[in-house]
């Protein structure tokens, strides 16, 4: 995820986000390095629901619809090495 320098949430009116694509290595990380992408919501409906906007820095999963560059959406996070996993949950074993 990227956005201006200091902002932790950076979306436009319609909650879409600007992400840093991994192949993308010679433009600057920054407000402009992508399209607006939409994210997908795990609940959703017309004037209600669920609304988790990813925070600048964050790994997102991006998905194309139908296999189009054109409209990428943003599945979900992942941890990275400086974005780790609550400390609650690391070093635990399947019981």
């Amino acid at each position: 995820m990227t956005g201006p320098a200091g902002e932790e949430i950076f979306c436009d009116e319609h909650g879409r986000v600007r992400v840093k694509f991994n192949w993308d290595r010679y433009n600057p990380s920054n407000q402009e390095s992508s399209c607006w992408i939409r994210v997908a919501q795990a609940w959703q409906a017309t004037g209600f629901g669920n609304l988790a906007i990813p925070r600048v820095g964050q790994e997102v999963i991006v998905d194309f619809l139908n296999g189009d560059p054109d409209q990428p959406i943003i599945m979900g996070r992942t941890y990275h090495q400086e974005n780790r996993t609550p400390a609650a949950c690391r070093g635990r074993r399947r019981r």
